[in-house]
C-alpha cells in the first residue's frame, strides 16, 4: 500500500510535468503544418513520454535502492550507460522504424546528419533528466521516510522506558533508602543485603543506563543475570533455566531493554520449575559476522499461549526495523508443548576488548 502510494504520488509528478511541458509548447508555436504531421507530433509525444516514463521508474524503482542506496556507484554508472541505450534504442524502433513506415515522416531530420547519432545524444540528455529528477525525488522520499522512523524510534524508547519504570517517582530517594537497608543489613543479614544490592543494580540500569539508545552487551547481560537471580532465589532449588553465553565482548552495544525481552517471557510464561523440562537461553556473540544472536527454548503448558511481555513483541520489532532495516531476523515457533524464539542483530562497535566467560545458571 505504500508503494503503490508512492508509485502514484510519482506519476502525478510526471503529469504536471508533462502538462507544463505542453503549455511551453503552445507557448512557444510548436505547432504542425498539416494534418498528417500534427497527428504524427502527438503520437511521437506520446512514444516520447511513455519512454521518458518507464526510464524514470527504472531507475527510480530498481537503480537507485540496489545502487545509489547501496552506495555502488560504480555499478550504478554502467546501469545508467545500459539505461541510456535502451532508451535510444526503443525510442528510435518506435518513431523512425514503426512511425516512419505509418506516417512516412522522421522525429529527427538534418541533412547529412547521422541519425543514430541525433538519437543517442538526444537519449543521453533525457536520460539524464529522467534520472537526476527520480534520484532527487526518491532521496526526498527516503530523507522523510528516516525523519519519521527516527521520530517513531525515539517515541519507542520513550514507551519502553515508560514501562520499565511506571513505580519511578524518586529514584534517588529509593536508591537512598535501598542503601540504608543494606548497610543495616550487611553484617547481620548478607544474604538479604546481597539481594538488596542486585534489585538496586537492577534499578539502577532501568533508571539510569536505558536513557540512550544503545548500551553495552556486557551491562546488558549482567542486567539479565541479577534479573534472573531473583527467578532463583524464588524456586529454590527448583528453577531449571540454564543461560549460556557464547563469546567475548569488546564494548559492542544492542538497543537497549531488548535482550530482557526474551528472557522474561521464558522465566514468566514459561515452565520453569521442572527438572525434567527445563528452559535454555543461549546468547552468541559473535565478533567475526559482527552479530548478536539470542535463541530460547521453554516448555508450555497447552493451554498457554505466547503473548506481548516487556515491552511488547510489536514494539520491539518496530524498533529493529527502524534502528536495522531488514538487516535483523525475528521469529517465534510454538506448538503445544515447547515456545522458541530466535533473534539475530548487528553490533554496534565501539572499541576495547574486555572478556566474558561463560556463565551458567540452573
Amino acid at each position: 500500500m505504500k508503494l503503490k502510494k508512492e508509485i502514484l504520488q510519482n506519476i502525478l509528478i510526471l503529469i504536471v510535468i508533462y502538462a507544463l511541458r505542453e503549455v511551453g509548447e503552445i507557448l512557444m508555436g510548436k505547432n504542425g503544418t498539416s494534418l498528417n504531421s500534427e497527428l504524427h507530433k502527438h503520437v511521437l509525444t506520446c512514444t516520447f513520454y511513455l519512454s521518458f516514463t518507464t526510464v524514470y521508474f527504472i531507475n527510480y524503482l530498481v537503480l537507485v535502492p540496489r545502487f545509489i542506496v547501496q552506495k555502488k556507484y560504480v555499478q550504478y554508472g554502467f546501469s545508467f550507460l545500459g539505461l541510456m541505450l535502451v532508451f535510444a534504442c526503443v525510442r528510435f524502433m518506435l518513431e523512425e522504424v514503426i512511425l516512419f513506415k505509418i506516417f512516412g515522416e522522421h522525429n529527427y531530420f538534418f541533412e547529412g546528419s547521422n541519425i543514430i547519432g541525433v538519437y543517442l545524444v538526444d537519449s543521453f540528455y533525457y536520460t539524464l533528466v529522467a534520472v537526476l529528477l527520480s534520484v532527487v525525488i526518491s532521496l526526498l522520499y527516503r530523507y522523510n521516510e528516516k525523519s519519521q522512523e527516527m521520530h517513531q524510534l525515539e517515541l519507542a524508547h520513550q514507551k519502553a522506558q515508560m514501562s520499565a519504570l511506571k513505580s519511578q517517582i524518586s529514584p534517588h530517594f529509593l536508591f537512598n533508602t535501598l542503601n540504608s537497608f543494606y548497610v543495616e543489613l550487611f553484617d547481620t543479614h548478607p544474604e538479604t543485603a546481597n539481594d538488596i544490592l542486585k534489585l538496586c543494580n537492577l534499578l539502577r540500569y532501568v533508571t539510569y543506563e536505558t536513557s540512550t539508545d544503545y548500551v553495552t552487551v556486557e551491562k546488558e547481560i549482567s542486567f539479565i543475570k541479577d534479573y534472573m537471580y531473583f527467578f532463583e532465589r524464588r524456586y529454590e532449588d527448583n528453577f531449571f533455566v540454564e543461560l549460556n553465553i557464547h563469546g567475548d565482548v569488546r564494548d559492542e552495544q544492542v538497543p537497549s531493554l531488548i535482550l530482557i525481552h526474551f528472557i522474561e517471557n521464558v522465566c514468566k510464561h514459561g515452565i520453569i520449575s521442572q527438572e525434567d523440562k527445563p528452559a535454555f537461553i543461549d546468547i552468541y556473540i559473535n565478533t567475526e559476522e559482527n552479530k548478536l544472536e539470542v535463541i530460547t527454548k521453554n516448555h508450555i503448558n497447552i493451554s498457554e499461549k505466547y503473548h506481548e511481555s516487556g515491552i511488547g513483541t510489536e514494539n520491539i520489532r518496530k524498533r529493529l526495523e527502524v534502528l536495522y532495516g531488514d538487516a535483523f531476523e525475528l521469529y517465534y515457533q510454538q506448538d503445544d508443548h515447547q515456545f522458541e524464539a530466535y533473534l539475530s542483530m548487528p553490533l554496534q562497535i565501539i572499541s576495547n576488548k574486555t572478556e566474558l566467560s561463560h556463565d551458567f545458571i540452573t
